[in-house]
């Protein structure tokens, strides 16, 4: 299976926009939009796109319209499907895009990260993203290597960004 692509999250999230999707991007893709891969120098691996999303109905009703096209399995994700698992992960074989709708991750659900999420901007598209603070607290305890890559390389990231706020 291929890297997941930039300019396909782009798309999903163009496609999210028009459609009011209530959504935040975490994961992987939410540590590349902070700028993980520039900071390190080095390239970080994924293959999958990760959304913190608002569970009820009428959102995954958006998700599904917004994904027509893209996604030709999501007319098979039913309306209480989120709230009854609480992660649906959606493959596409063909195409090798991995969808991941994820209602809480590691205690932080869309409402929670809403609240403190990071507008990021790229090629036009304003993209809601897992604010930093959470991305570290949610990816520090892994055991997952490209995490704990993550989680240094985002503290350093934060690091710079507390550096250059204003001092009282």
């Amino acid at each position: 299976m291929e890297r997941a692509k930039l300019d396909i999250l782009i798309d999903i999230c163009k496609r999210f926009n028009e459609h009011s999707v209530n959504y935040v991007v975490c994961g992987a893709f939410a540590s590349i939009l902070y700028g993980v891969e520039k900071i390190s120098k080095q390239f970080r691996p994924t293959k999958d796109y990760d959304f913190l999303i608002d569970s009820s109905k009428e959102n995954v009703k958006k998700i599904k319209d917004s994904l027509k096209g893209l996604f030709s399995k999501i007319d098979g994700l039913r309306d209480d499907d989120l709230e009854k698992y609480g992660t649906i992960q959606i493959v596409e074989e063909e195409s090798e895009l991995v969808l991941d709708l994820i209602v809480n991750m590691w205690g932080v659900n869309y409402t929670k990260a809403k609240m403190d999420a990071d507008i990021i901007k790229v090629k036009e598209t304003k993209i809601p993203v897992l604010s930093l603070s959470n991305l570290i607290a949610m990816k520090k305890d892994s055991f997952r290597p490209q995490d704990r890559f993550d989680t240094y390389w985002l503290r350093q990231i934060k690091r710079g960004k507390n550096e250059k706020s204003p001092k009282c």
